[in-house]
């Protein structure tokens, strides 16, 4: 391509794909799959589906979701981008969330705070509770959520062993070598990633790291919904998103912005869930009979901005967006 033919395609490129547009369209794109995943979860489990349908249904989904990755491997870095953020977010909903579901549900032991300490609640006093017995307890953690807490070193575990690659370019793992002074080496030259890989664990390891952080802090065992560190800790994340949000704005190329909203989005989506635990609102996208209108537009916004980024001109000689 001619630097003139270049610069015409870059002249006629509509005005949201340059900055700072194109970093508040991806923000907002990863926000609201977000609210779309919560849709989805509430559909399958609390919408009256048989547990065999609801089950094979995600994982078909979640099959779906590793389809998109794969496919994603050896595309441009907006479409393989693209692809493993759908792919990865399909795949984090229908696979690791309703699989936690699933343990939880058949292994029962819920987590209840009681005057005489942290009690737990097996399947027959569970179902007690939800049908009308007032004696029991109202439990701060169902069973998935003692399984995800439970898996915290391993999230932790895996992400120093991800910060021990040399050519890994997440920014939080730089900016933590950076901190410690670390080195494991030089970047590879000429190391092209695969961006849909990179996309889909992005998904998985933020989604996984802010789940964690938000169950250590509500633990009751450990500080809880009131307790002062954990609002402090509230207030440390709304410090932490609005920083990386400003800078989301500054970015320029779509796929880097779509990549960088996932981990901005990640750690943003703490507040609105644990204002949801103080009982500040109702969410839209789980009580979406509720607000219909609401969650029509959380729908139409989401498809038509995936649209959007699908439809992004790119540049075939680099593979990012003009």
């Amino acid at each position: 391509m001619t630097a003139v033919s270049l610069d015409a395609r870059l002249a006629e490129r509509p005005w949201y794909y340059s900055a700072p547009y194109v970093g508040g369209l991806a923000f907002a794109w990863v926000l609201l799959e977000k609210m779309i995943a919560h849709i989805y979860l509430v559909t399958l489990i609390y919408a009256g589906i048989p547990e065999s349908i609801a089950y094979s249904v995600a994982f078909v989904v979640g099959a779906f979701g590793l389809f998109l990755v794969w496919k994603g491997l050896d595309k441009n870095e907006v479409r393989g981008t693209w692809l493993g953020f759908m792919g990865g977010g399909l795949i984090w909903v229908f696979w690791f969330e309703m699989y936690l579901h699933f343990i939880g549900a058949n292994n029962n032991f819920a987590l209840a705070a009681t005057d005489t300490g942290i009690q737990y609640l097996d399947k027959n006093q569970l179902a007690a509770l939800f049908s009308g017995d007032t004696s029991i307890p109202r439990p701060y953690f169902m069973g998935e959520h003692v399984f995800l807490q439970s898996s915290t070193l391993f999230c932790v575990m895996l992400m120093i062993y991800m910060g021990l690659n040399k050519d890994i370019r997440c920014r939080l793992i730089l900016w933590v070598r950076k901190l410690f002074g670390l080195r494991p080496g030089k970047p590879t030259q000429g190391y092209k990633p695969q961006y849909a890989r990179v996309a889909a664990m992005e998904v998985m390891f933020v989604n996984w790291f802010m789940y964690t952080l938000m169950l250590f802090v509500n633990d009751e065992r450990v500080f809880g919904l009131h307790h002062i560190a954990t609002y402090i800790t509230t207030v440390a994340v709304a410090l932490w998103a609005g920083y990386i949000i400003l800078k989301q704005f500054k970015q320029r190329e779509v796929g880097l912005a779509i990549r960088y909203a996932i981990a901005v989005a990640g750690v943003f989506w703490f507040l609105p869930e644990q204002t949801v635990l103080w009982k500040w609102f109702r969410e839209p996208w789980v009580h979406y009979l509720e607000f219909p209108i609401t969650a029509s537009l959380i729908i139409g916004a989401y498809i038509a901005l995936a649209v959007l980024f699908w439809k992004t001109p790119v540049n075939p000689e680099t593979g990012k967006s003009l």
